[in-house]
This record gives structure tokens, C-alpha cells and sequence, in this order.
């Protein structure tokens, strides 16, 4: 990830939001908390099923840790990455998301015009490939529906 955005203010290291019980990572979106990872971090407070930590890397705003683990280096690579308000990549992220949004509805888009035209079709091999580009379509959807994409 290009660090052009970064402002060093270390809030994305001192604000990991983690379910130790599940494995679950609120980082980046949300992944699985590998081990690796999870030993870095050091627990601040509990809300709820979920803990926020700091990382133990974290000295004066900046990474002390030579061997980065993915979760760093590729820090942000989602478009539903959890920051601070001030951060820098704020606006990244943002673009991203509607980057990402507006795909989802050219292809609700593209799923309407697809039923109309197996509606409208008498080939039985055509029906059958607009289905199957529907079917990848509505998969590609389900993917973020934990983010809202059935509302998008």
C-alpha cells in the first residue's frame, strides 16, 4: 500500500478491533485473526464480544517491527477498513467503497436486463448462459452482503 497517505499518527495501530472467541479481525473488514497476528496485540478494553487493542510494535506513533505481517503491509486493502477520522487514507478507502458499491449496482443492473431477456428468449442454450451470468453476479453480491449489498 502506498504510504503517501499516511500521516504516522499511529491511531490504526493503537485501535484493533478483534473477537478473540470467534477469531475475527475488524481491521481491514472482517477476517480471520490468525495467530500470528493476535500476539502482537495488546488488550485495552472490552465492548461487548469485542476487544480493543494496541499493537506492542506501536513506540511514538511508529513500527517498531521489522518482519510486518500481511495485515500491516497491506493495511488498508479493503474498501470496508476500519479508521480513525483523521487518518489519511480515509478518503482512499472511501473511493474504494464507492468504487465497489457502484459495481455491485451495474450488476443488479445487469441481472434485470438478464431475466428479461430469458423471459424474451426461445434458445434454451442462451437462457442457459444468461443464468449462469446471473447466478456469478448474484455470488460476487453475496460476498459483501454483511456489508449491505442486498441494499445497495
Amino acid at each position: 500500500m502506498a504510504e503517501d497517505f499516511c500521516k504516522k499518527c499511529g491511531s490504526c495501530c493503537k485501535n484493533i478491533v478483534v473477537d478473540f472467541e470467534q477469531k475475527i479481525l475488524y481491521r481491514d473488514g472482517k477476517e480471520v485473526l490468525k495467530d500470528t497476528f493476535a500476539q502482537m496485540l495488546l488488550p485495552k478494553e472490552k465492548v461487548g464480544n469485542k476487544t480493543v487493542c494496541i499493537c506492542k510494535f506501536l513506540k511514538e506513533n511508529l513500527c517498531t517491527n521489522s518482519n510486518k505481517p500481511d495485515e500491516c503491509l497491506n493495511f488498508p486493502s479493503s474498501p470496508f477498513a476500519y479508521l480513525p477520522e483523521e487518518c489519511g487514507f480515509a478518503g482512499y478507502v472511501f473511493m474504494k467503497n464507492e468504487n465497489l458499491r457502484q459495481k455491485i449496482r451495474k450488476y443488479k443492473e445487469e441481472i434485470i436486463h438478464y431475466d428479461a431477456l430469458i423471459s424474451f428468449s426461445k434458445n434454451n442454450d442462451d437462457k442457459k448462459q444468461y443464468q449462469k451470468i446471473i447466478d456469478s453476479h448474484k455470488k460476487y453480491i453475496d460476498k459483501y452482503k454483511d456489508y449491505g449489498s442486498c441494499d445497495w
